[in-house]
């Protein structure tokens, strides 16, 4: 298929796994998803990973030259070491060294990051991002991520918690708890159960809203992306859910801009893709508190690579490590 050597990449998840061949240039030759093997040890689970991923090159890139193996891991590691620290939904790799595993397996170098690492490298690389130096990304989903990236890398800091915006205190005093054990974080504030829990909240104290609708067969049945739907047809209720969510990305972001002075601001993930009901409300913020920054709101923009961030970023961890 090609001369020229090529990265391995693996975006691991709690239940499926994606596999990719890329280039130098970030060129997908090739890309998979799989399950997630279960109750396994988890070298067992490396080399289902480290296997898979040399079946796809073989399959599609017969004879190719194979650069390295990149691995995106859910959940913080320590890439100096090789070591998976902890893996909240595969416990089975928490303490394991990834990458002694991975390479033995897959006869080639191999490397970790953190899933949120990757997809902000991927960004940077190849994404919304390739044509500046200094970067943020925010992943809006279930939780909140993200990532900084100044003079071109992407920076993680000393304990590998640089760029963790979700646990950014947004609301200091009585705030909602978060899952570190804080209250006022940003993920509390904006994540999938902190909307579906405002409008729950809401539809419970007799607001009207066609979100009721989704309601019929119990709450338990409304997604970010309803309110989202809903928001962009005009729905009341759905627009203020909205509105307070960008209220909230936007300070934070606000705070981010001060600190890191980014070229862009990049969201993904699936609260995101909700579009202008919720980047209006983030821009509006930004541009309102954010003016000793000469910032321009116009800079936060979503990511391009979507599902994918994942795979082209633990790809390119590969040339991360790679001389030209």
């Amino acid at each position: 298929m090609t001369a020229q050597p090529l990265a391995l990449a693996v975006d691991l998840g709690g239940t499926t796994y994606g596999l990719g061949l890329l280039d130098r240039q970030g060129t997908l030759l090739a890309q998979d998803s799989r399950p997630t093997p279960q109750d396994c040890t988890g070298e067992a689970l490396l080399t289902e990973l480290a296997m898979g991923a040399r079946r796809l090159a073989e399959a599609q890139a017969p004879g190719a030259a194979l650069a390295g193996l990149g691995v995106g891991i859910p959940g913080p590691v320590d890439p100096a070491s090789g070591t998976i620290r902890q893996c909240p939904n595969l416990h089975c790799l928490d303490g394991v060294n990834a990458v002694e595993h991975l390479s033995r397996a897959a006869g080639v170098p191999a490397y970790i990051g953190n899933d949120a690492f990757c997809a902000t490298l991927a960004e940077l690389r190849y994404g919304a991002g390739r044509e500046c130096d200094n970067m943020v990304m925010l992943t809006l989903g279930t939780g909140v991520g993200g990532g900084i990236a100044l003079g071109n890398r992407v920076l993680r800091g000393p304990r590998q918690i640089m760029g963790e915006v979700g646990h950014l205190i947004v609301v200091p005093e009585g705030g909602p708890k978060c899952g570190c054990g804080n209250h006022g974080c940003l993920e509390a504030l904006v994540g999938r159960q902190a909307i579906v829990d405002a409008a729950v909240s809401r539809l419970e104290a007799g607001e009207a809203s066609a979100l009721m609708h989704e309601a019929v067969s119990g709450y338990d049945h409304i997604t970010p992306r309803h309110v989202a739907d809903l928001a962009r047809e005009g729905d009341h209720l759905c627009l203020e859910i909205m509105d307070q969510v960008g209220m909230y990305v936007g300070l934070a972001i606000c705070n981010i801009i001060v600190l890191c002075d980014p070229d862009q601001v990049v969201l993904g993930g699936g609260i995101a893709a909700a579009g202008d009901v919720l980047f209006e409300p983030i821009r509006r913020t930004v541009a309102h508190r954010s003016r000793i920054s000469g910032f321009d709101p116009a800079r936060i923009v979503p990511a391009e690579l979507g599902n994918l961030a994942g795979v082209y970023g633990a790809g390119a961890l590969v040339w991360e490590h790679t001389d030209a």
